[in-house]
């Protein structure tokens, strides 16, 4: 296959060709399944760079960013404020072109700042360690499930309820050609999660994982649920899918989990149509040696100077093919950077007022829309920033009409016995006025009539 941005001539390929010993460039995808490379054939009209550029320019044009609507959209992507000098510092050649520093001597820069960032990961997370970065929030939970397999050797992962379900599917995904039984426990109001995480709990449980806050806002994390799964000899494994709430809430490790994994997406990182995001992973010192990825050190050299190395580090796993025990084989280095700058920027303070200011408005905007009388609350446990409420018809059919003027109402839920048939879920953030919020349910009130 000719491509016109490859500059290789016929000559050349048949060169490599011969050096790897095939006679063509269809061998080269021989081990992937025929099913699907028949599917994998696309009718790509030959074009121009300029062409090319129209082309996704007018793509683009199609697409109305989240700035031009007042969003109360979460769902595990959430807006927040980005401070105008971090993409500036950011954007610096120096950290554009990160990448694993596998020569500290001419590293140090960068070095350095995975240090700090995973001395921050640990001190939001109350953990002893923390990787330099993973994938986004669900791989990251995923490799926490590998992990604690590879370490205890037990079976059986307990997904309490009101797991995101992307995250879900993730772990199932990474976890499909292992001998592991998941216990995924449905929502329920009346059930946190205790007496059904009872009923599964066994000597072959590795570890339960708890969403903090979780996918419908609520928090659920709390000594008494840890206790209880460490009396049956399991782990914790708390997943944040936005740790602003980091900034308020006490810490996991505070409350006994054994590892910290989540989304750090909210540190700096824009929606960005889902990507790309980062992933964090912290645990405590025990299980130092069998984090996935790479762990950033500090230390001295021989003339007595500080350095920065990477001190521990899963070599490309990707080498050891069916015997490794990670996905990972390189780190999110520039979103972790980003998230860097961004808490360096907001400090402790600043961070406690964005959480302070998010839990604020979405208890305003949950007491405002149960006002009208045909709208009911969901959330009856204590909740962050994101809730449930139930309407008396098809949030689809509103959503439409909020559009038209200029929001986005939430994420619909699918009908359970939990929350109803008609139930969505709304996010606010430190972003949304009071006029947004009670012109919102203005509008909502509006339609409902």
């Amino acid at each position: 296959m000719n491509h016109p941005y490859l500059p290789l001539t016929a000559s050349e390929r048949r060169r490599m060709e011969k050096a790897i010993g095939i006679q063509n460039q269809a061998e080269l995808f021989q081990a992937i399944p025929k099913e699907i490379r028949d599917q994998a054939c696309f009718d790509l009209p030959a074009r121009t760079e300029w062409e090319v550029k129209k082309l996704f320019n007018h793509w683009a044009e199609l697409n109305t960013p989240v700035s031009q609507f007042v969003s109360f959209l979460g769902a595990g992507a959430y807006e927040h404020a980005i401070p105008s000098a971090l993409p500036y510092l950011v954007n610096r050649s120096e950290f554009l072109t990160a990448y694993t520093p596998y020569q500290p001597e001419l590293n140090q820069g960068l070095l350095q700042a995975f240090f700090e960032y995973q001395s921050l990961i640990t001190e939001l997370t109350g953990m002893d360690v923390a990787n330099v970065s993973l994938y986004d929030g669900p791989t990251a939970l995923a490799e926490a499930v590998l992990m604690v397999y590879n370490v205890t050797k037990k079976t059986e992962f307990v997904l309490l309820s009101g797991l995101n379900p992307e995250a879900e599917q993730v772990v199932r995904t990474y976890t499909d050609h292992l001998p592991l039984k998941i216990h995924a426990l449905n929502p329920n109001p009346a059930d946190p999660g205790n007496e059904a995480l009872t009923r599964v709990l066994s000597d072959q449980t590795a570890a339960v994982i708890v969403q903090h806050p979780d996918f419908f806002g609520r928090l659920t994390l709390c000594t008494a649920l840890v206790n209880q799964i460490k009396a049956a000899g399991a782990l914790t494994i708390a997943y944040i899918n936005d740790p602003i709430c980091l900034g308020l809430l006490e810490a996991p490790g505070a409350l006994g989990a054994d590892l910290v994994v989540g989304e750090a997406q909210a540190f700096g990182l824009p929606l960005s149509f889902g990507g790309p995001y980062l992933g964090f992973f912290a645990a405590k010192k025990d299980y130092l040696r069998n984090l996935p990825g790479r762990i950033v050190g500090k230390t001295t050299d021989q003339n007595g100077q500080e350095g920065f190395v990477l001190t521990l580090q899963t070599r490309e796993q990707h080498i050891r093919r069916e015997k490794a025990t990670s996905n990972i084989c390189s780190n999110q280095a520039l979103c972790a950077i980003t998230a860097t700058v961004y808490l360096a920027l907001l400090g402790p303070t600043g961070l406690k007022e964005v959480a302070l200011s998010s839990v604020q408005n979405s208890h305003y905007l949950y007491t405002e829309l149960t006002r009208i009388p045909t709208v009911q609350g969901r959330s009856v446990q204590p909740f962050f920033h994101e809730f449930v409420i139930a309407l008396p018809c098809c949030p689809e059919d509103l959503f439409p009409k909020m559009k038209a003027q200029g929001f986005i109402p939430g994420h619909k839920l699918p009908p359970s016995a939990a929350f109803g048939a008609n139930a969505f879920l709304l996010y606010t953030s430190e972003l949304r006025t009071k006029a947004e919020m009670d012109r919102f349910c203005e509008e909502i009130e509006r339609c409902l009539q």
